[in-house]
């Protein structure tokens, strides 16, 4: 059976809270902000959650990584609290809880198919 990489609908609209958040920030509180001004590879990520398109196994293991890093830091959990935090809109954008457990989830099942087919 095919695994899907479609994001499900909650996933989505995360993201898009994530980057509705961020809008509506001032520049010194938006997150996902490069050393260069520009959007970092959260904004990207957010964009193609929404998109409801399939995402490659590489974002999947780019997304689990993300969690795993964010997520040990209890002062970053903290920080998710505050509803604006620069914290927050990342998660979000990451695709939040839901986004943690399908990224895991479905790269999970994606490994494991490939080493069935071994």
């Amino acid at each position: 059976m095919a695994i899907s990489r479609v994001p499900p609908p909650k996933v989505r609209t995360n993201a898009a809270k994530g980057l509705d958040i961020r809008a509506k920030q001032s520049p010194s509180n938006k997150a996902m902000v490069g050393e260069d001004g520009k959007p970092s590879k959260g904004v990207f990520t957010a964009r193609t959650l929404m998109s409801g398109k399939p995402i490659s196994k590489e974002l999947l293991r780019t997304m689990v990584a993300w969690f795993a890093r964010h997520d040990a830091s209890l002062k970053e959990r903290r920080n998710r609290s505050d509803r604006n935090s620069k914290a927050y809109q990342a998660f979000l954008a990451w695709g939040g809880a839901e986004g943690r457990s399908w990224a895991k989830k479905t790269l999970r099942r994606i490994e494991q198919e490939e080493a069935r087919k071994k």
